[in-house]
């Protein structure tokens, strides 16, 4: 389920700039028609199972988010290895976080 305040939406035309959703040979974006097959149809994902893209209808189109392209990507690879939620994720990242300003590294700073 997409998050609206904590996850970036994008719309079809965007998304299918996505890295992820490049194809793998010529590296050109996705069509957009594929995106929409993904939401109401899915992909197979590598043990057999329909995996959905998840998406939003909103006043000005459809939308879906980097995120869930994320976790698309990530229910096909490896369907059987749970997906964190943004709000588990963020919480990994702090700890991260912190234990690198414990151990002495900077976080955050550019280079």
């Amino acid at each position: 389920m997409i998050d609206l305040l904590s996850e970036t939406l994008i719309n079809f035309a965007t998304a299918c700039k996505e890295p992820a959703l490049r194809n793998s040979k010529t590296g050109r974006p996705c069509h957009i028609n594929q995106l929409y097959r993904y939401t109401q149809l899915g992909a197979r994902a590598l043990n057999g199972d329909r995996v959905r893209l998840e998406f939003l209808k909103t006043p000005s189109g459809m939308r879906t988010s980097r995120e869930a392209v994320a976790r698309f990507i990530a229910k096909l690879t490896n369907p059987d290895r749970p997906v964190p939620t943004a709000k588990v994720r963020s919480k990994q990242i702090a700890a991260a976080e912190l234990e690198l300003v414990e151990a002495g590294f900077e976080v955050g700073a550019s280079v």
